[in-house]
């Protein structure tokens, strides 16, 4: 044991050094030092030699919300993050998005960035909130809520109340969007506006559901290690692939993307003698994009643009990102796939739904899924607690905007609870019918 010991300190102590003797080779260059602030607003960036700082920022606050080490090049294998100045703007790259953060340089740190204060006041935490929501949320219009309005809800200067009472406030206050990207962090619980399909009773959950599915396959399915993937080629020929999540557990130094295209070469090869197959993404909640995109390259040969996005800016758009899918290899998956999907299918899934879905081998059948397609922004509360909302718009490459409406199925199958209380899986038995009837 003391051996085994010694060996691990020896390890941790390497490493250690590594890193201190490395760092003046990865710290941010002088172009790249100093204070950025987002070309879309909310977000502050400070690099120094050795550290990095993030601030969310709105006309009322300016609040720290992480540090990190400025050893580049370890934020990259860990984080999968990365740095770069182009044309005197930062490009900040972050595994799990898309498109870059674009930044511009400022004179100096605001005088009002500073730490969150667990003491702020309840009307100082309501106008945090208030602030980011007016300046930074894009659909205000597609669910009717006149957000100005909603300052009814402050409370007075000098109020006090407990942290469930102002929880309980901030919570009204976004009734009415029903976006589940909308959220609260609070160390006394997590509360959203995002209303859940009226099918959704007890106890039917995602997890419930997903076993009704893998009981009416009633064979055995093949895990894809760190994913939520799993997977069967039935004898008739027709395969069947669960996705429960976007999101894999990253090894080190490698991309979500490149780590789930990696990943989901095992379901192709497991499917590479199927006549056709199906991808039940009906209870994925999402996860990362780049995952998404990790799982879509598998079936195109060629690049292919698969939608653009825009990010609120004041009270415009950002000129549009277009995002474009490339091939994982020259063999891609052309057998008819059928996309399964629900009210339950959300944010990252969306994503997948939108990239695949006017593929020539690909139909949709279900539900229009959930519309909640947009990023995440976080934003700290003048309390410390923690803001998510959207900012950004996704559009087909026609215009369509499927943000609050879902993403509409190519054949339409509506989802009600008794048969899945009763054990049964009508849309995967129909889609089953379907597949077979395409081979």
């Amino acid at each position: 044991m003391k051996r085994l010991l010694n060996q691990i300190w020896i390890v941790i102590a390497t490493f250690v050094a590594a890193i201190a003797v490395t760092w003046v080779f990865y710290m941010p260059n002088g172009d790249e030092r100093g204070v950025w602030r987002a070309q879309s607003g909310g977000t502050i960036i400070t690099l120094s030699p050795f550290t990095a700082k993030m601030y969310s920022e709105t006309s009322v606050a300016c609040l720290h919300q992480l540090s990190f080490p400025a050893h580049m090049k370890l934020v990259e294998l860990t984080q999968g993050a990365t740095v770069s100045v182009i044309d005197t703007q930062l490009h900040l790259t972050v595994d799990g998005s898309l498109d870059p953060m674009i930044l511009d340089r400022i004179d100096a740190l605001p005088d009002t960035c500073g730490p969150a204060d667990p003491n702020a006041t309840p009307r100082a935490v309501f106008d945090s909130l208030w602030s980011a929501m007016d300046e930074h949320y894009a659909f205000f219009d597609l669910h009717g809520v006149d957000w100005d309005a909603r300052r009814a809800f402050a409370p007075a200067v000098g109020d006090t109340m407990t942290d469930s009472a102002l929880l309980a406030l901030l919570s009204d206050t976004l009734q009415g969007l029903d976006d589940g990207h909308v959220q609260i962090g609070a160390p006394i619980g997590y509360v959203s506006p995002a209303q859940g399909p009226d099918w959704l009773v007890d106890p039917l959950n995602r997890d419930t559901l997903t076993q009704i599915a893998r009981d009416t396959l009633g064979t055995d399915l093949t895990a894809v290690d760190l994913t939520g993937i799993e997977y069967v080629l039935l004898p008739d020929g027709v395969g069947y692939v669960l996705i429960r999540h976007m999101d894999i557990d990253t090894p080190f130094g490698t991309t979500s993307q490149t780590a789930m295209a990696l990943a989901f070469a095992q379901v192709t090869d497991g499917m590479a003698d199927a006549n056709s197959f199906i991808i039940d993404l009906r209870y994925n909640p999402g996860g990362s994009d780049s995952v998404s995109v990790g799982v879509a390259s598998h079936f195109v040969d060629t690049p292919l643009d698969m939608f653009t996005k825009t990010t609120r800016d004041g009270s415009g758009q950002s000129a549009p990102f277009t995002a474009t899918l490339q091939p994982f290899d020259a063999t891609p998956m052309m057998q008819p796939v059928i996309v399964l999907t629900s009210q339950l299918t959300g944010s990252a899934a969306e994503i997948l739904t939108m990239a695949l879905r006017d593929l020539p081998q690909v139909t949709t059948m279900g539900q229009t899924t959930s519309g909640g397609l947009s990023d995440i922004l976080g934003f700290k509360l003048a309390n410390g607690w923690d803001l998510g909302l959207s900012h950004q718009t996704y559009r087909t490459l026609d215009g369509q905007s499927f943000e609050a409406v879902g993403v509409p199925p190519d054949i339409a199958f509506a989802i009600t609870a008794a048969p899945l209380l009763a054990g049964e899986d009508p849309l995967l038995r129909a889609a089953f019918a379907q597949a077979r009837s395409a081979n």
